[in-house]
């Protein structure tokens, strides 16, 4: 759990496109699958958000848990990806919305 809260970001990232790439697998007309597969990802991606959001800490100015990854090491190009307060919050509302949406359809 403990390396969980230092990367909470990248694990939500991760288990999005494992489940999205997951449903692009599915054969063609499994309609109520498809459903039942991004409703169970999305809201699993809800509860790592929750996690995340209870581990972290606002009285730390600036981002955490940021993800740096190198995209052209040639370049010496980067992909950083973190979250500071107000992020925070819109990756709680997001992660929030996607399974109601899911549940909807």
């Amino acid at each position: 759990m403990s390396i969980f809260l230092q990367n909470p970001l990248g694990y939500i990232n991760l288990l999005l496109v494992l489940a999205f790439g997951a449903c692009l697998a599915l054969p063609e007309g499994q309609t109520n699958l498809l459903r039942r597969v991004c409703l169970i990802a999305s809201t699993a991606a809800l509860l790592l958000g929750c996690i995340s959001f209870a581990a972290f800490d606002q009285t730390v100015a600036g981002f955490q848990f940021l993800v740096s990854v190198p995209a052209i090491p040639l370049t010496n190009l980067t992909f950083t990806l973190g979250a500071d307060g107000l992020s925070m919050i819109f990756l709680l509302l997001t992660l929030f919305v996607f399974p109601i949406c899911f549940a909807s359809a």
